[in-house]
Order: C-alpha cells, then structure tokens, then sequence
C-alpha cells in the first residue's frame, strides 16, 4: 500500500472515530465506510510489521469501537469479527503488545455483553417479583426459593455462553497486564480500561 492510499485509509478512520466521539449514536452512519475499509484492507494488507503495527492497531480500535457501539445487541458481528481477526493475526507477530492483548480482551469482553444484558433483565424481573409485605416465614421461603432459581438459572443458555465468552476475555486482559509489568509500562490508565473497557 503506498503512502497516499495509507493517507486517505487514516483520514477515512479518523473521521469515523471523530463522528463516534461527537455521537455514540453515529454509529450506524459509519458502517458502510468501515466495511468499505475492512474490505480493503483484506486485499491489500495481509502482511504485519513494525511500520504497519501502528496504524493497524488504529483502525482496529476505532472499528472495534464502531461494531460495540451497542455492546447490548451483540454488535455488528461482521466487524467485530474482523476486529478480532486482525488483532490474533497481529498478535502472532508481537505476542507480548499490550494493546494487541488489551484489545483481544476487550473483543472478548465486548462479546458477552448481549448474555450479560440478558442476564441483568433476567435477575432484576426475578428480584422484584417478591411481595413487599411477608411474614418472617414467608420471607424465609421467598428467599429460598428465590435462591433456588437462582442456581438453576446458572445452567441456562445466557449464563453459560457469558462465562464461555468471559474466559478468554479474562485470560488476555490478565496477560495484557502482566506483559505491561514485564515491560514496566503499567499505569492506572491501562488498568482502569482494562477493567471498564467502555
């Protein structure tokens, strides 16, 4: 890819990371631009190194950004796929980067919202279904009951799927922070995005 055609790539990803600042409802308006680039991308762009590491990591942050604008939905999955794709690709040239790790982690992360949105519904219809007025007795039945539910509910679909998506999710933050120990490049910055990805 020559200078001018890497110019206008980044123009391009910078206006859509400037629309999604200025509105995270932009997001849908930027769609057609980002599939355009990722397209593009996968044609003329299939080799990492350290010049193109940069930039790379870039329009995958700005993307990922993009197709988790609604986390709550799922997502455009398409993207988001892409998003995740680039990232292990590139991570299979620089294992030990940071932000590669921390955006795998976030991808990941970003996944289970929809299970975890679901999840959230489920346990606060389920909580505000008790009686505002019991008896010590009928209390202690309600909680019991409410706390046999809640077990069973762990084997339902959402909760299974959220904690098969949060294991890798866990798995490359833990290893984006502790390659930023080995590399003396901790900061609170990079822990609280790592804990609060959004």
């Amino acid at each position: 890819m020559d200078e001018g055609m890497l110019s206008d790539l980044m123009a391009m990803v910078a206006m859509i990371n400037t629309a999604l600042d200025a509105s995270s409802e932009s997001w849908r308006d930027q769609l057609h631009a980002a599939r355009s680039i990722t397209a593009f991308l996968e044609l003329f762009d299939t080799t990492p190194n350290d010049e193109r590491r940069k930039w790379q990591l870039s329009v995958i942050d700005t993307f990922q950004r993009l197709a988790y604008a609604d986390a709550d939905s799922g997502g455009v999955q398409d993207i988001g796929n892409w998003c995740l794709r680039q990232s292990l690709s590139l991570l299979q040239t620089y294992p030990e980067n940071v932000d590669l790790l921390k955006l795998v982690g976030t991808n990941w992360l970003l996944r289970a919202q929809k299970s975890l949105a679901k999840i959230h519904v489920t346990e606060r219809d389920s909580s505000s279904s008790g009686a505002s007025q019991q008896s010590k007795s009928e209390e202690q039945r309600h909680v019991s009951r409410a706390t046999i539910e809640a077990e069973a509910r762990l084997w339902t679909a959402d909760y299974v799927e959220a904690r098969g998506i949060l294991l890798p999710a866990t798995d490359y933050l833990k290893r984006a922070v502790d390659a930023a120990r080995a590399q003396g490049l901790t900061t609170a910055c990079l822990l609280t995005k790592v804990c609060e990805p959004h």
